[in-house]
């Protein structure tokens, strides 16, 4: 029998996510590093930055940021991203910053491969129920490219069908959607039409998680997001995962 402590300890954490404790957990980075060289959605500012000064001269180091589009690299997208007078990222709550992860593997797929509810409904028949609250990310093997083959990594991908992403928040209120590429729709889909189901639910977005994301199971393992929070419609924000030792 499990001791009523234990039992209190764990209430609220949702059934399969128990074994994994952030605090004594394995941390795989998730995100990619912020540089020069990063993939830049087309027609949105690089970045860029310099050495304002270094401790030899002035005793301190602190650099200057020129140049950064608030969409760029391993970011954040908040509702206001594409909903008029929705929540940017200081209107946040802090619900997003530790959820539960959940991760759908198609990097055996096609570039024209939609995630649909059927196959979302076969994931919980084999792994177990999406937990409210939790991160629900697509896995495409892509970010492998993202450095040594832009082209490709900007190429088309497959995605989450806009239908998934509203089944998503409505029928299992996860609290956000992700993926390993440019975000989570197909990449050729204009209308971005997965992003915005998922930002007019009042969710957010994770785009361009990095390779790390190759260690994290499909159910039971934990994510944290921490960044800063302007009053933007999206940051740069630092993702890590917590999984079993």
């Amino acid at each position: 029998m499990i001791p009523r402590r234990l039992r209190t300890a764990r209430k609220g954490i949702p059934q399969g996510f128990g074994a994994v404790d952030p605090r004594t957990a394995t941390r795989v980075p998730l995100g990619h590093e912020l540089s020069g060289a990063v993939p830049v959605f087309e027609g949105d500012p690089a970045f860029r930055h310099h050495v304002w000064t270094t401790i030899a001269e002035s005793g301190f180091a602190v650099e200057q940021i020129t140049s950064l589009g608030t969409h760029l690299g391993t970011h954040l997208d908040a509702p206001s991203h594409f909903v008029e007078g929705a929540a940017d990222l200081a209107g946040l709550d802090e619900s997003w910053t530790l959820m539960p992860l959940c991760v759908v593997d198609a990097r055996d797929r096609g570039p024209d491969y939609w995630v649909s509810v059927p196959r979302l409904r076969s994931w919980e028949r084999r792994y177990g129920r999406i937990p409210v609250g939790a991160l629900f990310v697509l896995r495409t093997g892509l970010s492998a490219c993202y450095l040594d083959d832009p082209g490709r990594y900007a190429a088309r991908a497959p995605g989450f069908g806009p239908e998934t992403v509203e089944w998503l928040f409505t029928a299992r209120r996860v609290r956000a959607v992700g993926s390993d590429t440019l975000g989570p729709d197909l990449v050729q889909d204009q209308d971005y039409r997965s992003t915005r189901a998922a930002l007019r639910n009042g969710g957010v977005v994770l785009a361009n998680l990095g390779p790390g994301l190759e260690r994290m199971r499909p159910h039971g393992d934990w994510v944290a997001v921490n960044g800063p929070r302007p009053a933007f419609s999206g940051f740069p924000v630092g993702v890590t995962g917590f999984t079993v030792p």
